[in-house]
């Protein structure tokens, strides 16, 4: 009997095609479906019989459906992708600097996944919170891949080659999953890095770059991240961990990934690091020795207490010009497009300014935030990413701010909205004094009612 011919005398045979295709849909794995399917002429027609009907059920079983794709395109991309995710989740091949095939497939694979999460709408869970499969399998394979977790220091790039930039966006997107989750120390390496980067002067670590200034700097903003996600999820690293305990964690987006200015959640916590005067400059001149380690400590402060602050915005909304200082404008470069008014936040697709006021505290000090959103064009392939300024300052009214406590604030709203990585930094121009800072979505808080309100 030739092996690679369908039976046609096997007990499947004699079962209805809808049961045939019940059993295929209870296997998980592609591998295990094919051998299904050649067992016999049955269960081939039941995988890939009726133009291919059974593949895009089980593709909407594992990822979110995109538009147009016919069901033997589905097919094809349902087993490539878990060829792929597997590899990498099974096997667990280690991550270098992005330029081999495997590492190249494996983040084009992440990147559609990214790109097309809710594609096919926003669901609810069991809980009321957003769902898609393809939220579900990034998770998965930021916590089982050495993408983020278990992987080693990487040896240098070549010269003239540094870490491909879709790695960068990838590891930056699903590092939204690993916040609820306590990582050992023994996981993290190279965190040195991530502090050397993070406090590095802005002139040699500009947060955007090209002609336009309008393409992210991966590379600073992933550091930035991993500088975070250290402290706040390390129990041994900081105060932080335990703080974290008491406040919502950075979460997910939520919603179809669009590009073009936009706003987003109004309640956001945050905290930021910074070392004294004299220990940055100290620092800077070891970090730019090359020295690997030499026994020098720097604590990075705010972050080691543990300090948390909040922060409300309120987006403009009804077109009106609101006071915008020049002392402002000459330190953040906020208006990109200076040609035309600010856009509404109901307004669709733009890559119009978006002005913004916003009030928070921290240390027990109340503050007041006056900025602008921009549009940016999409990072990697993938949309939706903003550029933030604001001026943080102790003024209610914007013609009397003291120019001796002025703190700027420049940053990144990854897709999605709900995290945003930057830098702070005095307004002095002489004076290069600032260090990283984190800002990330969270529910509002519910409102307190008096008994006698009840």
């Amino acid at each position: 009997m030739d092996r690679s011919r369908p039976s046609r005398t096997t007990a499947f045979n004699k079962l209805p095609i809808e049961l045939n295709k019940e059993i295929a849909h209870h296997l998980t794995d592609h591998k295990d479906i094919a051998a299904y399917s050649a067992v016999c002429i049955k269960t081939r027609d039941a995988v890939n019989g009726d133009n291919y009907s059974f593949w895009r059920a089980k593709y909407c079983e594992d990822f979110a459906m995109p538009k147009g794709k016919s069901n033997k395109q589905l097919c094809d991309r349902f087993k490539f992708r878990w060829k792929w995710l597997n590899k990498f989740m099974k096997k667990r091949p280690g991550f270098v600097h992005g330029h081999s095939r495997g590492e190249k497939t494996i983040v084009s694979v992440l990147t559609e996944l990214i790109v097309e999460s809710f594609a096919d709408g926003i669901r609810l869970d069991d809980d009321g919170h957003p769902h898609c499969p393809n939220m579900v399998l990034l998770r998965l394979f930021a916590l089982e891949s050495k993408l983020l977790v278990g992987g080693k220091r990487p040896p240098p790039a070549k010269p003239n080659q540094s870490t491909d930039d879709s790695l960068l966006a990838a590891r930056l997107m699903l590092s939204h999953f690993l916040f609820d989750q306590a990582t050992p120390l023994a996981s993290w390496f190279a965190i040195d890095d991530a502090q050397k980067a993070v406090y590095a002067a802005t002139n040699r670590a500009p947060l955007y770059l090209g002609p336009d200034k309008d393409l992210v700097n991966l590379e600073w903003t992933l550091q930035c991240m991993n500088f975070f996600r250290y402290y706040m999820t390390t129990p041994e690293a900081s105060q932080l961990f335990d703080a974290m305990g008491g406040v919502e964690v950075p979460s997910p987006w939520r919603e179809p990934l669009k590009s073009g200015s936009r706003p987003f959640g109004q309640c956001w916590k945050g905290t930021y690091s910074f070392l004294d005067h004299n220990e940055l400059v100290r620092f800077r001149k070891y970090a730019s020795s090359g020295k690997e380690d030499d026994g020098m400590i720097f604590a990075d402060l705010n972050v080691d207490e543990g300090k948390i602050q909040s922060l409300n915005l309120e987006f403009l909304t009804d077109g009106t010009e609101l006071k915008w200082p020049t002392s402002f404008e000459q330190r953040l470069q906020s208006r990109r497009n200076k040609n035309v008014p600010q856009m509404p936040p109901h307004a669709a697709h733009s890559s119009l300014d978006i002005r913004f006021d916003g009030w928070g505290e921290d240390l027990d000090d109340d503050f007041k935030a006056t900025g602008w959103l921009n549009a940016l064009p999409d990072q990697c392939g993938i949309p939706g990413w903003q550029r933030i300024t604001f001026m943080k300052h102790f003024a209610d009214d914007l013609d009397q701010v003291q120019s001796d406590n002025l703190w700027a604030y420049e940053g990144v709203v990854l897709p999605g909205g709900r995290i945003i990585l930057g830098r702070w930094c005095v307004i002095d121009f002489d004076n290069d004094y600032g260090g990283p800072f984190i800002l990330w979505a969270v529910e509002p808080e519910p409102e307190l009612v008096s008994e006698g309100e009840e």
